[in-house]
């Protein structure tokens, strides 16, 4: 049925993915919003929520479903307009999607506390899904994300000129944009074409849209506004992490380093990051033990 189409279009590591239970829900944005559930939130435990980036899938986090669900209840969601979820919607900002995942998390049985993990442009997600979610948030974890926030967002007319090679071509734009930015030189070239083709196939107004409001997102604003810890678990590929600058306007800001890996961390070396991430929500439950 649909599950093995979407299946084999999915870029689910080769290992069997831990079995949730499917869902979907209406937004309070409108759309229809596919997420999968695995283990049953209790007050005792937060909730995990694991949020995917620009013209990706919940699929993305499938290599964290094993390890995580047997210490932590674990929800993976597909963002409007992409993966099982519709596009009927014309908002595509940091905040309107951070209103998605909230709807996700409010439709959940009970109140847990949550920690959202955010990859890549999930990680302004997060942060907008923490202002709307308020105290329910004891934390954000980004990965490989924030580098930019704080520096002076790009010119209009550069955005423009970059959207255009987008608007005139977006597979074969996309296909060179992410095999050339996200990578390793010693990435497995299999890996590279795989992530660079299903991103390539992703919706191209949604595509656009969400590069149009990344750039356009108050980072320093929003990430002002949140009193929880909030951490980078970065790759040292690409821009720099300035944990100085960015704890300027976010004082809770730590940086986690991660040596050796390109942009998908957490498919390219999936022990090493579970382990990181496991780590680091250790942590913080015993910072929050009363709470829980």
């Amino acid at each position: 049925g649909m599950i093995g189409v979407f299946g084999m279009l999915s870029v689910a590591t080769a290992q069997a993915a831990a079995v949730g239970t499917s869902h979907s829900i209406r937004s309070s944005e409108g759309s229809m919003l596919h997420y999968r559930l695995f283990g049953a939130p209790s007050a005792k435990r937060p909730l995990l929520v694991l949020i995917h980036g620009w013209s990706c899938d919940e699929t993305y986090w499938d290599a964290q479903l094993d390890a995580l669900r047997r210490d932590y209840p674990v929800v993976t969601l597909d963002l409007a307009g992409h993966g099982r979820s519709s596009a009927d919607r014309e908002d595509w900002s940091m905040r309107a999607y951070g209103r998605d995942v909230a709807s996700v998390v409010r439709a959940l049985p009970g109140s847990a506390p949550v920690v959202l993990v955010g990859h890549s442009m999930g990680g302004p997600v997060a942060v907008e899904a923490a202002l709307a979610l308020g105290d329910r948030v004891i934390a954000v974890i980004g990965v490989d994300t924030f580098k930019n926030v704080g520096l002076p967002p790009p010119s209009a007319a550069d955005t423009d000129q970059r959207l255009r090679a987008f608007a005139a071509d977006f597979r074969t734009t996309t296909q060179i944009f992410v095999s050339k930015s996200f990578f390793r030189d010693d990435a497995d070239p299999a890996f590279v074409t795989r992530i660079a083709d299903a991103m390539a196939s992703g919706n191209p107004t949604v595509g656009m849209a969400s590069i149009r409001e990344l750039n356009n997102w108050d980072g320093r604003n929003a990430m002002s506004r949140l009193h929880v810890p909030i951490i980078a678990i970065n790759a040292d590929h690409g821009a720099p992490t300035d944990a100085d600058r960015i704890r300027g306007f976010a004082p809770s800001f730590r940086y986690v380093p991660f040596a050796g890996a390109g942009h998908f961390l957490m498919m390219e070396q999936p022990e090493r990051f579970n382990a990181l991430l496991l780590q680091e929500l250790a942590t913080l439950r015993d910072a929050n033990a009363p709470q829980l």
